[in-house]
């Protein structure tokens, strides 16, 4: 009897712990959302870089829906791991575009405040990454590597589309109808709704 009331407070005490971490982290994705919205991307990543200005990035810095679909179905990674997966690459490539802008350059604030938000995203984690996460984390912090030249504002287009892929049903996210030719990530994608079930803003 000890035993098992012992069990139920355990599970009674994760059940408030996983309630309190949830809001915590949509708060954290709502902001980074909110930053990401189309016209900050084109403004920031877009309009204050000269004409094709690309960026040269390892290739594990190119986090496509693709490659988040590819990871569930090939390798079995839980959305708990594409998510802490996420938030590192899309640190390392705000690191990586925050080390070619001038001192003075319009989008340094920008690439700060996104920065200092995904700082906060993953601050008491105790999630242990699997081996396939850590072989490509290994490979993104090694010297050395793949490297393509993509231009900033695809990666952080990348960067939101795999955030609502990832999170717009766990933390309610709405599709903004700010530019016709903004997609997300296509049906099938996993996890999340089909675009036509996902709330407009």
């Amino acid at each position: 009897m000890a035993v098992q009331s012992a069990v139920l407070v355990f599970l009674w005490l994760l059940v408030l712990a996983r309630t309190a971490v949830i809001p915590d982290e949509c708060r954290i994705i709502e902001l980074i959302d909110r930053k990401l919205q189309y016209e900050n991307r084109v403004m920031y990543m877009s309009d204050y870089f000269p004409i094709d200005y690309q960026l040269p990035v390892k290739y594990e810095e190119i986090l496509q829906c693709q490659n988040i679909s590819s990871l569930q179905i090939s390798e079995g990674i839980t959305v708990d791991e594409l998510r802490f997966l996420w938030g590192i690459v899309s640190e390392n490539v705000l690191q990586s575009i925050w080390r070619v802008l001038p001192q003075r350059h319009p989008s340094r604030s920008y690439i700060d405040d996104l920065q200092n938000i995904f700082n906060k995203l993953h601050a008491g984690s105790k999630l242990e990454p699997s081996d396939v996460i850590n072989d490509i984390l290994e490979r993104l912090w090694l010297p050395g590597g793949k490297v393509k030249s993509v231009a900033p504002r695809n990666l952080l287009d990348d960067c939101w589309r795999v955030l609502h892929a990832l999170y717009q049903e766990s933390c309610d996210l709405c599709v903004p109808r700010t530019a016709p030719e903004e997609t997300l990530c296509p049906n099938g994608t996993v996890p999340g709704l089909s675009p036509a079930q996902r709330p407009s803003c």
